[in-house]
């Protein structure tokens, strides 16, 4: 970032004065259209002589100074302290701690005084800086304290009292809960991590929920009003919460699915979760369901009602089949009872998993076919193709596949049991398991682009390979029939056809293998076939044999490229695929639904149940109409509160670039 001499000058006479007073001129000067470029100045002087050798203690360093001058406002109905002016600066080449789920069970049974104690004996090093954490967390909870005391409304006073309290106990009530779990939650996004995962939050709370209950301090209805604040609160940072797009910030709460006994998880607040995010219609956070074939008609229906009004939750995960996958991939059988997602959708144990879902480039293996057709290889049958095209997806694995210098994480390793007993910091060790995994872009363009291949130059022969090298090269221009016919083939990623199914499983099958032949920091690695740079990663390739133009978008995740395609046969052709060996890190099936089962609420439910209690690894559902789009993006004054589903998120039409706007209109068309 180039920064001018000017604002040089300024940031160093602001500096080191207190930061908040520093904040506070930097937010004058918005109207000069400066403020983050201040802002990043302002960090960057604050927090310059990064330690690179301690990470760690740099870590610690800067969080204590963040923490202890931070403003944090006490007038709302909880406190949140997120300051969106700080930033903890990184060691460079360091990868930034990119998804996580704390279990937040652990978070609301901790004690920082029996943590004090936890850590005699440990690794030196390792418990300076767990007591240097320790030491912040207390001196901001005392802050916060001494702000809620000149406050002085009774709502203040019954926050204080919880400060007083939960630092070194248990809560004594739902609506205290609610107020450890926000605050802790603050501190990890202030520690400048992103995609914090808030977990099962349907059976975290439940105990509290009915401790509450049974005493008359609660009913329903005001739990329902407390989790709304809770829910408003976690969403009113999206901007400065996300990373790639507005909205990406893999802040969910998981609902359902099993205890560690075995017991479906379907309470009143699984319920009003799903109801208050039907009322809402907010993006963010967002709401990930895991089913069986115990989960009730009345959840599945909630499910249905929230999904339909457009804002993209709940994501569906079958859980029976990722759990049988996790522990045949390695996870323990006593573990996988209790699977979340790292940020979007890729399976990981929640409180146990320092698994980084996403830290390399994406496998693009369409990328790979159009390397094969520029050369001036000939091919006389679809064997010899399909193996080369193999073997260039073997070197593009091979390419991207690395180590990587993870940032440390202090505070993340207070509330990880196993952190604490190893005494080992989360991303050094501490953690149950650290499975890192990559993703496949572009696998249904692959495979149509085979298919029309196989079916238009080797079977029925209507097209050369060299015709169809010049289409591609000529970007299809004068060549308006063939792209067509390309299109129209039968034969489609998403049909139930056997031939469409026998080679999807093939190639996943081989990429599956090519990943197994490789290690990141030494532990063997997970692959997913649904990806979020459906859109980005489509300026690697130029036209191809699918009908793609220049540059165009890829199809999203595990989804067809047809309309012919509806999404019962998708569901059937998903539930067909092989999710053995590695191949768990994720395999979203992403559908629109028509706009017609707005008015068959049953018929969908009927239809998703059956998909999702039988062979369908993951569904998340978008409602387009591409009328409304398309006048959104014309007015976007009349849809401020207009919700899509991005990828593993949602987001607002009006905040999304204008590329991921086109995909989504381009895609409501094609399924309309």
């Amino acid at each position: 970032m180039n920064i001018t001499q000017s604002i040089k000058s300024t940031i160093k006479s602001l500096l080191p004065s207190s930061l908040s007073v520093c904040v506070r001129k930097i937010r004058g000067m918005q109207n000069r259209n400066q403020s983050s470029l201040i802002k990043a100045a302002a960090n960057t002087h604050y927090y310059e002589g990064i330690n690179k050798n301690s990470p760690c203690d740099d870590y610690v360093r800067q969080m204590n100074k963040i923490m202890s001058r931070m403003d944090v406002n006490v007038k709302g109905s909880y406190i949140y302290p997120f300051n969106t002016w700080y930033q903890r600066g990184m060691q460079e080449g360091r990868y930034t701690i990119a998804s996580i789920t704390v279990d937040y069970s652990t978070v609301l049974n901790s004690s920082l005084s029996k943590i004090i104690t936890l850590l005699q004996g440990k690794d030196k090093a390792f418990r300076k800086n767990e007591e240097g954490m320790i030491r912040a967390i207390r001196e901001l909870g005392q802050r916060i304290e001494v702000k809620l005391n000149a406050e002085g409304s009774k709502r203040a006073e019954l926050l204080k009292s919880y400060f007083t309290h939960f630092l070194d106990a248990k809560p004594n009530s739902f609506d205290e809960a609610l107020q450890k779990i926000l605050f802790y939650n603050a501190l990890f996004w202030q520690a400048n991590h992103w995609h914090n995962g808030l977990g099962r939050l349907d059976l975290v709370l439940e105990e509290y929920y009915k401790a509450d209950v049974e005493k008359g301090l609660l009913d329903r209805e005001s739990a329902k009003q407390y989790l709304r604040d809770f829910v408003l609160i976690l969403g009113s940072n999206t901007r400065q919460k996300s990373s790639v797009l507005i909205g990406d910030t893999g802040q969910y709460i998981l609902l359902g699915g099993i205890d560690k006994e075995g017991n479906t998880i379907q309470n009143d607040l699984t319920e009003i979760f799903l109801e208050i995010f039907t009322e809402l219609k907010r993006p963010d956070p967002k709401l990930i369901l895991r089913v069986n074939k115990q989960t009730s008609t009345i959840i599945w229906a909630k499910a249905v009602d929230c999904i339909l009004t457009g804002c993209g939750s709940p994501l569906m995960m079958n859980e029976n089949l990722i759990m049988k996958r996790m522990q045949e991939f390695g996870y323990k059988k006593e573990d996988v009872w209790n699977i979340g997602t790292s940020a979007c959708w890729e399976p990981l144990i929640i409180g146990k998993s320092f698994d980084q879902n996403n830290p390399l480039p994406n496998v693009v293996v369409l990328k790979a076919l159009n390397k094969v057709l520029a050369t001036d290889l000939k091919y006389d049958n679809m064997t010899s193709l399909l193996q080369d095209v193999k073997s260039q997806i073997a070197k593009e694995i091979s390419a991207i596949v690395q180590d990587i210098s993870f940032d440390p994480s202090p505070l993340y390793s207070l509330f990880f049991d196993s952190c604490i007993e190893r005494g080992k910091d989360y991303t050094k060790g501490g953690a149950d398991y650290a499975y890192h995994g990559l993703e496949v872009v572009s696998f249904p363009n692959l495979v149509n682009a085979l298919l029309n291949i196989k079916t238009y130059v080797f079977d029925k022969q209507i097209v050369s390979m060299d015709e169809c090298k010049k289409a591609l090269h000529c970007n299809f221009e004068g060549y308006k029939d063939f792209r067509r016919l390309l299109k129209s083939n039968p034969l489609m990623f998403g049909s139930t056809e056997s031939e469409v199914v026998a080679l999807s499983n093939e190639l996943m099958d081989f990429i599956s293998q090519e990943v197994d032949k490789h290690t990141c920091n030494g532990q063997k690695m997970k692959v997913g076939f649904a990806s979020s740079q459906y859109v980005s990663a489509r300026k690697e390739v130029k036209a191809s044999m699918d009908g793609r133009k220049d540059y165009e978008p890829f199809a999203v995740h595990i989804s067809p490229l047809s309309q012919t395609i509806d999404i019962q046969e998708v569901l059937n052709f998903a539930g067909k695929l092989q999710y053995t060996g590695n191949r768990l890190n994720g395999n979203v099936v992403d559908v629109i639904v028509p706009s017609a089962y707005i008015k068959q609420k049953d018929k969908l439910c009927s239809i998703i149940q059956s998909a999702m209690t039988t062979g369908v690894y993951e569904l998340q559902l978008n409602v387009l109409d591409a009328a409304t789009l398309k006048d959104a993006k014309a007015h976007p004054e009349k849809y401020p509160n207009l919700v899509v589903r991005v990828w593993g998120f949602s987001a607002y039409f009006n905040d999304l670039p204008e590329a991921y706007k086109d995909n989504m209109i381009a895609r409501a068309e094609a399924n309309g």
